[in-house]
């Protein structure tokens, strides 16, 4: 390859890459005003933000979130927009005869879904959907592709937002059951259905206590609270990760659970929590042999104390970690003597 062939083509990854980062900082501050409820803010931003050369991701959340808020002819101009960029997306495709079904034009819905059926014979949503809107059942937009209207999927009520009800009300085989077909439906959720995979991963925690899946799901749902909001949700990672370790408290995911805890406790403000994980945690493990972990977390609870007022409780595990520092002047060393001056 010649120099100005290569130089064309690191010019269009760069390009790339620019417009990648940019659709990425938009979503970003896209879905914090999603989440502060500034739902004219987010249309503002999404709309002067497309662009035809607009990443296949930036259309389906700009018409995802126009959706959720129920305005329907936005995101339809959005998703025909975005299928003139992105002509072969099935996602764009999906979430337009989703948007169709729920304007009521469920005809030009099941065209769109049996359009992305030619392209792709095992899509899962246009599936279901297909069956949906050509039944002439009336889908809310909280209700997902499944379009189950089964007894048991009529009979689950959600506890409210950080709360978490387990239920023994099926048996173990009946639970197990009941996962496995509610992590089906999960793996046949277009990404951007976050909403739904929040219900289920729920649904499976309350419902199905006894089983495996509903300790992943508690790590999952925490996983979607820090990861898939922008800002994290931290209360709720916070009530989640606190019922996973209450119910399961010999879980295998107790030291990563713990720590995403102690993490979101700190972001959170909430130091009073934050020093009661960590004497819990020197009860279980006094004294690490590897010496750059205790002085992290000697550190970091010297740190949980004195926001809390505790100074002198602080000061001693500021000492421990000089103690255990012996003279390499470490960064946590140099720390917690900066932190026993100002004390």
């Amino acid at each position: 390859m010649n120099k100005s062939g290569l130089i064309a083509i690191c010019l269009l990854f760069c390009s790339c890459a620019g417009l990648l980062q940019a659709s990425d900082e938009i979503v970003k501050k896209g879905r914090a005003l999603q989440n502060a409820k500034k739902y004219d803010e987010a249309q503002e931003l999404y709309l002067n933000a497309l662009k035809p050369d607009s990443s296949e991701e930036l259309y389906v959340e700009a018409a995802s979130f126009l959706g959720k808020v129920q305005r329907y002819d936005a995101a339809e101009d959005v998703l025909e927009k975005g299928l003139v960029a992105h002509p072969q997306s099935t996602s764009l495709m999906n979430l337009h005869g989703l948007i169709k079904h729920r304007k009521g034009d469920n005809e030009a819905a099941a065209k769109i879904f049996e359009t992305v059926l030619s392209k792709d014979a095992e899509n899962s949503f246009a599936k279901k959907w297909l069956e949906t809107v050509k039944s002439g059942v009336s889908v809310s937009g909280s209700e997902t592709q499944s379009g189950d209207d089964s007894d048991s999927a009529r009979s689950y009520n959600p506890s409210p937002s950080g709360v978490y009800q387990v239920s023994t009300a099926l048996g173990k085989d009946e639970q197990l059951k009941l996962a496995v077909e509610l992590y089906k439906e999960m793996m046949e959720l277009e990404k951007w259905e976050l909403d739904r995979f929040i219900e289920l991963h729920k649904q499976v925690i309350e419902r199905c206590p006894l089983t495996d899946q509903a300790e992943e799901s508690c790590w999952r749902l925490s996983n979607l609270y820090m990861l898939g909001q922008d800002p994290p949700d931290l209360d709720n990672v916070i009530a989640v990760l606190e019922h996973l370790l209450k119910q399961y408290p010999e879980t295998e995911l107790l030291p990563d659970a713990k720590n995403r805890l102690m993490m979101a406790y700190q972001k959170a403000g909430r130091m009073n929590e934050l020093v009661g994980l960590y004497e819990e945690l020197f009860k279980r493990d006094p004294d690490p042999e590897d010496d750059q972990t205790f002085m992290v977390r000697a550190l970091e609870f010297g740190n949980a104390l004195t926001a809390v007022g505790r100074t002198a409780d602080a000061a001693v595990w500021y000492q421990k970690v000089i103690e255990r520092d012996n003279n390499r002047n470490s960064l946590e060393a140099r720390a917690a003597r900066t932190h026993l001056g100002g004390q």
